[in-house]
């Protein structure tokens, strides 16, 4: 699907999110709000979380690209910072989804963005899951905080306090299994 597309479907449904609840936001509303018509939204969507799931991934692979995120490495503090940023710069988008109770939708975004499954070079590794979820955990309790600490303090909580934690337990558990290397792999 197009970034047209899931841009103009995105901005329709944040804009529509501000005046009412996405529950009662009816297909057509949306479509007349986007100028996009019904056939192409049921042939791209089964739901609005899906809307919300392709924009924060489309959002985040043009923030990637622009700040060459792929050239560092997952626990590298630019690109953790850099990470904490964009989820700064999407914080009345996400504080709407929260606040409608479809965090999930953003957690379905994660996963992909971890695993890399919309870009062809699928990781789907239990490494990759456990990124996904551990970052998204660390963004719900940042977001419900009201984003209390700023993007340094929490590139440092990340860097200094989580990756060297996780990075250990995850040699021992695994007996020099391999995981740990391919978590600091992970571009």
């Amino acid at each position: 699907m197009s970034e047209y597309v899931i841009s103009a479907y995105g901005e329709a449904l944040f804009g529509l999110m501000k005046e009412k609840n996405i529950e009662k936001i009816t297909v057509d509303e949306l479509c007349e709000a986007g100028g996009i018509g019904r056939a192409t939204y049921f042939r791209n969507f089964k739901s609005k979380d899906e809307i919300i799931t392709a924009y924060i991934i489309m959002k985040w692979r043009a923030f990637e690209r622009e700040h060459r995120l792929k050239e560092h490495k997952i626990n590298d503090s630019y690109r953790v910072s850099r990470y904490f940023d964009f989820c700064y710069s999407m914080r009345k988008k996400n504080d709407l989804i929260i606040r409608q109770g479809h965090h999930g939708a953003i957690l379905s975004a994660y996963e992909t963005i971890m695993t890399d499954r919309d870009t062809g070079q699928s990781m789907d590794t239990y490494e990759s899951y456990y990124l996904a979820y551990g970052l998204f955990g660390i963004f719900m309790k940042w977001a419900k905080g009201g984003y209390a600490e700023n993007v340094q303090k929490m590139t440092e909580i990340v860097v200094e306090r989580l990756f060297p934690i996780e990075l250990s337990r995850c040699a021992t558990a695994c007996q020099g299994c391999g995981a740990a290397f391919l978590l600091l792999k992970k571009q």
